[in-house]
């Protein structure tokens, strides 16, 4: 089937999936999944998220005059304070979060992204709150915060996961873009999908996995 005869959410999904793929199965994303991170690494992790989150919020905000980005982005998208508590949960005061390297750059491109690679970013940030509830759970029992203390920013719409994503994916169904700005909405889901995979690799050699630890792989 060629993406011509794909809606856009499922041309996203086909066409990133070498890039999902590569971000997912990283040794530090594999680690975090099975809940071996400790608490330092997980917290420098949140971190960065939380930067690029309030980076890509605000540039979305920006461009809600395009009636495109309008039709996605909704208030509950936006949870700089779910990050900021789990921060302090882990004795990160907000203010205090350098970016490291790669966020450093994301952060430069979002600020002139245009609308459609911010749609694209977005998919990606969205489509990760899926997998942030299984990540959460792992979590709760590696870093002994059985009642989710510091995982908050993981899973966002609580109940609403499910209605809310396929609201989302519905809603890229029904843009209207040129071939131009739907390649635009691919590039922006592939670059944040390497900017998962540049992060991932920085943290690694922040927090090497223990001596004589066997590969991850999912």
């Amino acid at each position: 089937m060629t993406t011509a005869t794909l809606g856009l959410a499922d041309t996203l999904k086909t066409q990133t999936q070498a890039a999902h793929t590569a971000a997912e199965r990283h040794e530090f994303q594999g680690r975090l999944f099975r809940g071996l991170l400790g608490d330092e690494a997980y917290a420098a992790l949140l971190g960065q998220y939380y930067l690029v989150h309030k980076a890509l919020t605000s540039a979305l905000s920006k461009a809600g005059a395009d009636g495109r980005v309008a039709s996605l982005f909704k208030p509950f998208h936006v949870y700089p304070q779910l990050f900021e508590a789990d921060l302090k949960e882990f004795s990160v005061l907000p203010g205090s979060v350098k970016p490291l390297p790669a966020t450093a750059q994301m952060l430069r491109e979002l600020e002139s992204a245009s609308a459609p690679t911010l749609i694209g970013c977005a998919y990606v940030a969205e489509g990760s709150t899926n997998g942030g509830k299984f990540i959460g759970q792992a979590l709760r029992r590696s870093l002994n915060r059985p009642n989710g203390e510091g995982l908050s920013s993981l899973d966002p719409h609580g109940d609403a996961q499910r209605e809310r994503w396929g609201a989302f994916r519905a809603g890229l169904d029904a843009l209207e873009l040129s071939e131009t700005d739907r390649q635009a909405v691919v590039a922006g889901a592939e670059r944040y999908f390497r900017y998962v995979l540049e992060l991932m690799q920085e943290l690694s050699r922040a927090f090497p996995p223990a001596p004589g630890a066997l590969p991850l792989t999912r």
